[in-house]
């Protein structure tokens, strides 16, 4: 009789622990697709220390500001002769391909 009990309650024991994982995951599932979702391309440059250069692109950023991809537009050397006018030639394509990379994303869904 008890190796029963022990067994009726270890099964109820581990289906237990087996429902609350499967919920778990089904919520970093919902999660993880909303995210997903709400994540839109914009325009991003920066300049990383010590490589003399500016980078300019686009950056697939989440709803918690996470980057999730990134295609780089261009790299613009700090001692370039028109910096200015390389860089707002390279922001400029950075935000056409921003639009266009956004059209097939999914509708925000309030």
């Amino acid at each position: 009789m008890r190796i029963i009990g022990f067994v009726a309650a270890l099964a109820v024991v581990v289906t237990a622990v087996l429902l609350v994982s499967m919920t778990m995951t089904a919520r970093v599932r919902r999660r993880r697709h909303a995210l997903e979702a709400s994540a839109r391309w914009a325009v991003r440059h920066y300049a990383i220390p010590g490589r003399g250069h500016t980078v300019v692109g686009v950056a697939l950023t989440d709803a918690e500001g996470r980057v999730r991809g990134e295609h780089v537009v261009a790299r613009i050397p700090d001692d370039a002769q028109d910096w200015q006018r390389d860089f707002v030639a390279a922001r400029q394509e950075a935000e056409e391909r921003a639009f266009h990379l956004n059209i097939d994303r999914p509708p925000i869904e309030s």
